[in-house]
């Protein structure tokens, strides 16, 4: 999921490679998709309209066996309150200025967590 502002080309090209993707521009819409069979990872991009901590309280709720493999892709300099929430939920993340690559790795390894 990601803000419509946002060009996510190369980590989209990254993770197709061994994964399906499907986007989402709005919380509501990653939702309806997790509302379906579970899925192995859910990629929230931080910014814009989108904000970690309210996400993961509406995935919390809505589906909550998908908490666990939620991955947060953060601007690259998250701020002290954003690093907090991520500690505090067990939140995985990590910065935008990871390159493409290093996120699929991240994706693999969130894709294995138990829900």
């Amino acid at each position: 999921m990601h803000d419509a502002v946002r060009d996510l080309g190369a980590l989209v090209d990254a993770l197709s490679a061994e994964f399906i993707v499907r986007e989402a521009r709005t919380p509501f819409e990653a939702l309806e998709r997790l509302s379906g069979a579970p899925l192995a990872c859910v990629v929230c991009v931080v910014g814009g309209a989108i904000r970690a901590e309210d996400f993961f309280q509406l995935v919390a709720h809505a589906a909550p066996d998908q908490v666990r493999r939620l991955l947060f892709v953060a601007s690259p300099f998250p701020d002290d309150a954003e690093r907090a929430f991520f500690e505090s939920a067990g939140a995985h993340w990590l910065a935008a200025a990871h390159a493409p690559a290093e996120a699929l790795a991240v994706v693999r390894a969130v894709s294995m967590t138990r829900p």
